[in-house]
């Protein structure tokens, strides 16, 4: 496929493609990233490899299987995040190793599993609550609440048990504004 021909094809399909993907998705960036991914396999093609004037439709199944493989991975992770967090659960708390935060994780391990799971998806790791209702098998709507709880009772940890009680207070300060996990 030639400059041209992708470009019309680009014009006439990126919109439908878009939406088609977002609602399979849900989340704008994962659409963005599986429409692009789909225009560059379609293009990677050897030439002949799609017909004259199915282009389209190409392009659409190749954009459904992104979503499913995005589907299968995203449930593998939460399936693997469950049963290493279950594994957590029954195995006794770990020692530190040398150099680490021992005040923090001796804090951490106290957490109950879905709060210590919460706080690390969201702070560390950088998922967002559609992210994290997935991995964790909950309802979307309820993840505000629950990571807002389990900064609570961290910062309740972190205030009894530190000989500085103030020592955390901006980490756990709520943000508020763009990029809020509030």
């Amino acid at each position: 496929m030639d400059e041209p021909q992708f470009r019309a094809l680009y014009a006439a399909t990126h919109a439908r493609l878009w939406a088609y993907v977002y609602r399979l998705v849900g989340e704008r960036a994962v659409a963005d990233d599986l429409v692009q991914d789909s225009y560059c396999r379609l293009l990677q093609l050897p030439a002949g490899r799609v017909r004259a004037g199915a282009e389209r439709a190409y392009l659409y199944r190749i954009a459904t299987n992104l979503v499913t493989d995005h589907h299968r991975r995203r449930t593998r992770l939460g399936a693997r995040l469950r049963e290493l967090l279950l594994a957590h659960e029954a195995a006794p708390p770990r020692a530190p190793e040398p150099g680490e935060g021992r005040e923090l994780q001796a804090i951490f391990d106290r957490l109950p599993r879905r709060d210590a799971a919460l706080l690390w998806l969201a702070y560390v790791d950088g998922h967002d609550h559609a992210e994290m209702a997935e991995i964790l098998d909950v309802k979307p709507a309820s993840v505000r609440v629950l990571l807002s709880r389990a900064r609570a009772r961290l910062a309740d940890l972190l205030q009894t048990e530190s000989t500085d009680p103030h020592a955390f207070a901006p980490i756990l300060a709520p943000s508020r504004g763009p990029g809020s996990r509030d």
